[in-house]
């Protein structure tokens, strides 16, 4: 098997719904979107999970993994208050990205930011300017966190009433 399809059969892609930011896994009945609960995510995404982490603050983060978006290998992070998704974090692993000392350069970042800003502007069917875009659902971000250094990209869920 070549290495994409290798890639390919090893990972779900993802795919973004503009009309209510809701992300689909493969074919995966189950929908992560600002109804999902953490009981129904840790069922439905049980082979995806790569960590559980409770920050003791009452979010709770679920990471998944073996994932793909834009064609790159990719994970996700969904953060829950209690029971509800607030928001999900994402980063991709981009063939070619140059690390000094296990951690990605200036230029991996920009080449990550620049990807995902490209990435989610053409499945929401928005440009995100200055690296951010609102929608009715809530919004989406791909930029450079200089706190962090690093990429940060994803979607946040406005509050359901």
């Amino acid at each position: 098997m070549s290495p994409p399809a290798q890639h390919a059969a090893r990972t779900l892609p993802m795919r973004l719904d503009p009309a209510d930011g809701s992300i689909q896994l493969g074919h995966l009945p189950t929908l992560i979107g600002p109804t999902l609960s953490r009981d129904e995510a840790r069922v439905a995404f049980a082979a995806l999970v790569r960590d559980e982490r409770d920050v003791g603050t009452g979010y709770r983060w679920l990471s998944l993994h073996r994932l793909s978006l834009g064609g790159a290998p990719a994970g996700i992070s969904l953060c829950f208050h209690g029971q509800r998704l607030d928001m999900v974090t994402m980063n991709v692993d981009l063939p070619g990205a140059t690390l000094e000392d296990g951690w990605p350069t200036q230029a991996a970042i920009d080449a990550e930011v620049a990807f995902m800003r490209r990435t989610l502007a053409t499945a929401l069917g928005r440009k995100l300017a200055g690296g951010h875009a609102r929608f009715g659902w809530g919004e989406a971000w791909a930029r450079f966190d200089p706190k962090g250094f690093m990429a940060s990209s994803g979607i946040r869920y406005s509050p359901r009433t």
